[in-house]
């Protein structure tokens, strides 16, 4: 897959395009492979997890999202969760196949939760689990990176088009 010259821009793009993707899809299958195969507790260990969550509907936010404050009485453990992480919110042992959310906020004692649709019951009560599924943010700096070398004043340079 080593490839040092390009032809186009549009070649260069979506080249680097399609990796993106490829790893986005490998951290996702990551994360979904853990939930399935770790304890809560061991995915708490490694950060990637949260349990024993109470839940504080705070109302609507920005573009109407519905936002949830997630918090524990002796505040949050060392996580990897950060500031627009995709995450899954459950009871129990997620099934992957329950409601996703973006954290919005995040401090020491708590995460502020943002959700597209009302969050279910489940999502609003005691003893919520919040599991680190996908961060977004890297990947959209990254495809943010490849429209801006459009007008980059190297690009001819970096295509291999000029020496």
């Amino acid at each position: 897959m080593k490839k040092t010259k390009f032809s186009s821009y549009e070649e260069y793009r979506n080249y680097f395009k399609r990796l993106i993707d490829l790893e986005r899809r490998a951290q996702t299958e990551l994360h979904l492979k853990e939930i399935k195969t770790l304890s809560g507790k061991e995915r708490e260990k490694r950060g990637r997890a949260i349990l024993n969550l109470r839940a504080k509907f705070l109302g609507r936010g920005l573009g109407g999202v519905y936002l949830v404050r997630y918090s524990r009485p002796q505040g949050l453990p060392k996580t990897e969760i950060s500031t627009g992480d995709i995450v899954l919110v459950s009871k129990g042992k997620p099934t992957v196949k329950e409601v996703q959310g973006t954290v919005a906020e995040k401090t020491n004692y708590y995460l502020v939760v943002a959700f597209r649709d009302k969050p279910p019951p489940y999502a609003l009560g005691k003893d919520v689990r919040i599991d680190l599924f996908s961060n977004e943010i890297t990947f959209k700096r990254m495809e943010e990176a490849l429209k801006n070398f459009k007008e980059h004043p190297l690009r001819d340079f970096i295509l291999g088009k000029k020496v």
